[in-house]
């Protein structure tokens, strides 16, 4: 039954403040596990921010760099992801208004949903592909939770597809809950970097940094699909139907963005 003046029940609030004790304690179990150099799971079940599951640990060896990058990975760049998906929707039914009054403006958002998309799939396959060239396994040297989302601030999630990585295991699985935000430091090379990971905690996932830029560096969790080499340590391709699936579906929204863009500009300013 609900408090008087609260939103909350009792029951919730409860369960909320058991969850966020849980979080809690993973991450002081995490940072004392990176202080001494070793790396544990954090003991959360699904629904209070980790995936339970354990998977034995597998070890894989990388060639040296530089290393060929299959073409497969670098079009599957082009993965769906259900935000853009509804950025694009909202920026062209937001200013339905404003076109009424000055249809000059109709062709704005179709430009800059096109320019935006070309710089944000542009770099995230360009740091991807650095990484896997030039990367190697990089070594943890300290983990430390910059946020955990609750109830009254920070991000959640409800009904997300996430991803979390043990080793070089990546378990996905559809996720509701707190969102942590994770900044890891480590060495390649005798150079030192620091990543910033958002989702869910960062346990003991592989960490490939770049040779070349260390400062360029991603967890085997950031890649929309599962790394594996062969005999030699070379890059084998990896991608899942569905991903496929799901890069056709982005390749013809970005091929509506076009249309638009071509047909309100010839309409609007010519």
């Amino acid at each position: 039954m609900a408090e008087p003046g609260s939103e909350e029940s009792v029951e919730m609030r409860l369960a909320r403040l058991e969850r966020e004790l849980a979080e809690l304690r993973a991450s002081k179990e995490l940072r004392e596990a990176s202080a001494t150099g070793r790396f544990v799971r954090a003991s959360v079940d699904l629904d209070g921010g980790a995936f339970s599951a354990k998977r034995p640990s597998v070890i894989k060896h990388l060639s040296e760099p530089p290393r060929r990058v299959p073409i497969a990975f670098r079009l599957a760049g082009l993965s769906w992801k259900w935000w853009e998906a509804f950025a694009v929707l909202m920026t062209l039914t937001t200013p339905l208004a404003v076109w009424l009054f000055w249809p000059s403006t109709l062709p704005i958002p179709f430009i800059v949903l096109l320019l935006g998309a070309a710089i944000f799939r542009s770099r995230s396959v360009g740091i991807r592909t650095s990484v896997l060239k030039w990367g190697k396994v990089a070594t943890v040297t300290a983990v430390n939770t910059a946020s955990v989302g609750t109830y009254f601030s920070g991000t959640t999630y409800n009904n997300i597809r996430l991803a979390q990585a043990t080793g070089w295991t990546v378990e996905r699985q559809w996720y509701s809950g707190p969102g942590h935000t994770t900044d890891i430091e480590y060495t390649v090379d005798g150079a030192s970097g620091m990543m910033r990971m958002h989702g869910l905690p960062y346990t003991s996932g592989v960490i490939i940094a770049s040779t070349k830029d260390p400062s360029k560096a991603l967890c085997v969790s950031d890649f929309p699909y599962d790394l594996d080499v062969d005999s030699n340590g070379d890059w084998v391709s990896t991608v899942r139907p569905g991903l496929w699936l799901g890069a056709c579906a982005t390749v013809t929204m970005y091929a509506a963005l076009v249309c638009g863009a071509v047909i309100s500009v010839r309409h609007a300013w010519f």
